[in-house]
């Protein structure tokens, strides 16, 4: 059994050097959805997460009827990291087209659910500094490669490089199965030091929340 498996990552990570796979990440896998309807987020949801979210805040993400998701291991299929609430460039993270400047209402309407996270150990003052470490990374290609370091970034490691303190503590087990360190969103959950603050699967529809 080890033998098989051993001979299905060595497969799995030839496949991931070539230009055809490159080619599939960065132009086909991204648009392939299972239906032709749109997510299932509603407009009051939002609202919701819009009305909890702060800087400094790392939300999660999952559409279901995506493919991403279906190759992704774990329970989240994204990560992303919010910068402020002006409503122009209000969450960073990284996407098949690279470091991606985007708005709450972007990702909540490319969702079928939304988690936001807050770090335990994020003092006033380190959020700041978590904030401007996510935003030194413009630039950054997208790491299609999922190895960590910083010349690439995946949207895992977005978060994980810009908490450089690393008061996450996030977890960097081999769960995709490529016999090294590996960060997924699924991984940014379940760090030690962090603290649950909304998920819309938990919403409720109530008079503050919905649309005037």
């Amino acid at each position: 059994r080890r033998c098989i498996n051993t001979s299905m990552r060595r497969v799995k990570l030839w496949f991931m050097q070539t230009d055809f796979y490159a080619w599939l990440v960065k132009n086909v896998i991204p648009y392939i959805r299972f239906t032709t309807y749109y997510t299932s987020m509603r407009g009051w949801k939002y609202h919701q997460v819009y009305k909890v979210i702060k800087p400094g805040d790392i939300i999660l993400t999952i559409d279901k009827r995506k493919l991403t998701t279906k190759l992704i291991p774990g329970e989240w299929a994204h990560a992303a990291v919010c910068v402020s609430k002006n409503k122009k460039f209000e969450v960073a993270e990284m996407t098949h087209t690279d470091y991606t400047k985007s708005t709450v209402a972007d990702l909540c309407f490319e969702a079928d659910r939304v988690r936001v996270l807050r770090g335990k150990k994020f003092t006033p003052a380190y959020i700041k500094k978590f904030i401007a470490k996510c935003k030194s990374f413009e630039g950054v290609p997208y790491d299609d490669q999922f190895v960590l370091g910083v010349k690439a970034l995946s949207c895992s490691e977005l978060v994980w490089a810009s908490d450089f303190e690393e008061r996450l503590d996030v977890s960097l087990r081999d769960i995709a199965g490529l016999g090294r360190e590996y960060i997924s969103p699924t991984g940014i959950s379940k760090a030690r030091n962090i603290e649950y603050v909304f998920d819309t699967d938990n919403a409720v529809e109530s008079s503050l929340t919905k649309p005037k």
